[in-house]
C-alpha cells in the first residue's frame, strides 16, 4: 500500500500530525507543501492526504498554490483526505481544499476533518500556558480521525459563511509583504535558526543579519523558534510567550522543508 501526506507547518503542529499519520498507516512519504515550484506524483498511491494549518479562516497562500499546481498523475482514483489544524475557528479551510481538488483536478475529497491544536499565532494574542493539556487533547482527538482514514470513511464538506472567505482573501492578498512589520533587536546572535525554519525561504542571513524577502506566509516560525526572542512583530510580541510543537525541533522541521 502506497501512502503520501503533504503538509505545511510553521511551528510543527501539522508536521507532527503528518508523521503520526504515516506511522499509523504503516508506511509512506511525507512531503512539505512549502517546496518551491510544482510537484508531480510519479507513483500511484492508495491514499493522498493534506495536512495544513488555518490562516485567517482559510488556507495559507502557499497551500493554495501548491494544490493548484500539483500534478496528480495516475491518481484520480486514490482516497483523498485532509486535516485542517487550527487554534480558533476552522472557517472555510476544508471546503476550500475540497473545491480546489474538484475544480482544478477533477477529484473528490473523500474525507475532510478538523483538529484543534495549540493556538500559536502570537501576532494576534498572547498564548496561554496549557500546552501539555491542549496537546494531550489534540493527540486523543487525532486517534479516531486516523481510524476513519484507515477505514476509508467518507464525509460531506460544507461551505460556511461568506465572511470567512472574504477575510481569507484579504489576508492572502496582503500576506507576502507583512514581513515589513517584523523587527530584530540587539539580542540576535546571527545563529540562522530563523532562516532554517522558514518554510518558504523568506529569510536570508546577510553578514549575520536577517533580511526578509517579501514572500512571507505569516507562519511566524521565525518568531517562535528564535532562541533569543529577538524577532518581533509591530512591537507587540516582545513580552508574549513562544510556542513550538513539543515533539518537533527546528532541525527536523527545516529538514523536511529542504
Amino acid at each position: 500500500m502506497e501512502n503520501i501526506v503533504f503538509y505545511f507547518s510553521g511551528t510543527g503542529n501539522s508536521l507532527r500530525v503528518a508523521k503520526t499519520l504515516i506511522q499509523e498507516l504503516g508506511s509512506g512519504e511525507i512531503v512539505s507543501m512549502a517546496k518551491p515550484g510544482s510537484y508531480s506524483l510519479i507513483k500511484q498511491y492508495d491514499t493522498i492526504g493534506f495536512v495544513h494549518p488555518v490562516y485567517y479562516w482559510g488556507l495559507p497562500k502557499r497551500v493554495t498554490e501548491f494544490i493548484e499546481n500539483i500534478a496528480l498523475g495516475n491518481n484520480k482514483g486514490a482516497y483523498y483526505y485532509s486535516i485542517a489544524t487550527y487554534g480558533g475557528f476552522v472557517g472555510n479551510a476544508v471546503y476550500q481544499l475540497h473545491e480546489l481538488l474538484r475544480k482544478r483536478h477533477g477529484v473528490k475529497l473523500g474525507y475532510g476533518q478538523k483538529l484543534r491544536m495549540f493556538a500559536n499565532y502570537v501576532v494576534a494574542y498572547d498564548m496561554n500556558e496549557r500546552v501539555d493539556e491542549i496537546t494531550k487533547k489534540s493527540n486523543e482527538k487525532l486517534v479516531p480521525i486516523i481510524n476513519s482514514i484507515k477505514k476509508r470513511k467518507r464525509s460531506n464538506v460544507n461551505k460556511l459563511t461568506r465572511i470567512f472567505e472574504s477575510m481569507n482573501e484579504k489576508f492572502v492578498s496582503e500576506v507576502s509583504n507583512m514581513d515589513k512589520d517584523f523587527s530584530v533587536n540587539s539580542s540576535c546572535t546571527g545563529c540562522g535558526i530563523c532562516e532554517k525554519v522558514c518554510p518558504v525561504k523568506n529569510i536570508e542571513m546577510v553578514n549575520n543579519k536577517i533580511q526578509y524577502r517579501h514572500h512571507c506566509e505569516q507562519c511566524v516560525a521565525c518568531i517562535q523558534f528564535c532562541p533569543q526572542k529577538a524577532i518581533n512583530y509591530k512591537n507587540i510580541t516582545q513580552n508574549r510567550g513562544r510556542y513550538t510543537n513539543p515533539e518537533i525541533n527546528y532541525r527536523e522541521l527545516s529538514g523536511y522543508n529542504r
